[in-house]
């Protein structure tokens, strides 16, 4: 059986064809290639064997028999692709958003490409840390990167037993912003002033004011979700990302105006030229565009809205579980987001009260 390349083989079968078998010594399995040296798909595959391409595939397999058996998986790839399983079934069971789905899945399937045959064993926190820290030019981006790392490592260690989680104790980073901006009620003003009742972007403005969707919700709203309970008109859903938790919140009368002034689509409220429903990620691009319009530079978003909203009612005196229900939080630590700001003004305004300092910059006019 001659060699005639390192690593490749030419045997002929006992019905005189030809083939070439990719083969590494002293002890390595014989792969066989298709095709003819010089095919440029024969090339390929003879240099990802010789690169390593060999070793992987029998990793894979091994992965595939352990995975068929039901053991635990032992190396990062197989880890990886069990918990991609484990996030399809929580977004099928309602207890995961898709989104939040595929923010997690896209950083461990990069995990993956880059430490797929890495034993889990071997992982430590001061690895995951190094990981974090290469992936990430921000703390935001670092934490994101995090949040999705802990998921993977929380499920090795429910579903596996694989403990300690070396992803447990690494703590987020401090972000020093506030988050989304809120909108004033200047700009409120020059918004409205700009798109009149009957427009689509005043419409859409007052389903942010009146019921502070997400922009995934915000999108979907529409007949059909109206529903009344004692005379009173309510819109109720359940948002994307916290399916477990119904929002049902009362219908104002300047919403009811602006949703039967305004030309709406039978399966959504907000629909394209069309007559079709919009994408959350397009109709992002829209509010954008409406804002220039009405001569807001600043970078306001509906997410933005949403905040304002919730500010407004903790500075009216909703407490954090009425917040809870009006903006369909699960926990309260989500909805301290939006009284912060509220308290840290109300303790501001009762402080500066209580200042007993007499005003000077009269003095010299007291003889």
């Amino acid at each position: 059986m001659p060699r005639i390349r390192e690593h490749l083989l030419q045997t002929t079968n006992r019905h005189g064809n030809i083939r070439y078998m990719f083969h590494r010594l002293p002890d390595g399995r014989r792969i066989t290639i298709k095709g003819e040296p010089g095919d440029a798909a024969f090339e390929a595959r003879y240099d990802f064997l010789v690169s390593g391409g060999d070793r992987i595939e029998e990793l894979d397999q091994a992965s595939i028999n352990r995975q068929r058996e039901g053991e635990r998986p032992e190396l990062v790839r197989e880890l990886t692709r069990l918990h991609e399983r484990h996030l399809d079934r929580l977004v099928t069971q309602g207890a995961l958003s898709s989104s939040t789905s595929a923010h997690y899945a896209r950083f461990t399937r990069r995990f993956a490409d880059e430490f797929g045959d890495v034993p889990l064993h071997t992982i430590t926190d001061a690895h995951l840390i190094q990981v974090l820290d290469m992936w990430s030019e921000t703390a935001n981006a670092y934490n994101n990167a995090l949040r999705s790392l802990k998921h993977l490592f929380a499920y090795a260690a429910s579903r596996w037993g694989l403990r300690p989680s070396p992803a447990a104790l690494i703590a987020k980073k401090e972000v020093a912003t506030d988050g989304f901006a809120p909108w004033s009620e200047d700009d409120l003003k020059r918004y409205f002033k700009h798109h009149k009742l009957g427009t689509k972007a005043h419409l859409t403005m007052m389903l942010l004011m009146r019921v502070a969707p997400r922009i995934s919700d915000l999108v979907k709203l529409g007949p059909k979700n109206i529903v009344e309970i004692g005379g009173v008109r309510y819109l109720h859903f359940k948002p994307q990302k916290t399916k477990s938790v119904a929002v049902t919140v009362p219908m104002t009368a300047d919403l009811l105006e602006a949703i039967d002034a305004t030309e709406t689509g039978k399966e959504t409220f907000l629909v394209t030229t069309h007559g079709k429903p919009h994408s959350a990620k397009a109709f992002c691009s829209n509010i954008a565009q409406w804002r220039r319009e009405a001569g807001i530079t600043e970078q306001l978003s509906a997410h933005g809205m949403r905040k304002t909203v919730g500010i407004n009612l903790a500075e009216n005196g909703a407490t954090e579980y009425q917040l809870m229900a009006a903006l369909g939080h699960t926990t309260p630590k989500v909805t301290e987001v939006y009284t912060r700001a509220a308290k840290r003004r109300d303790l501001a305004i009762a402080a500066v009260a209580k200042s007993t300092l007499r005003d000077f910059s009269k003095s010299g006019e007291e003889q």
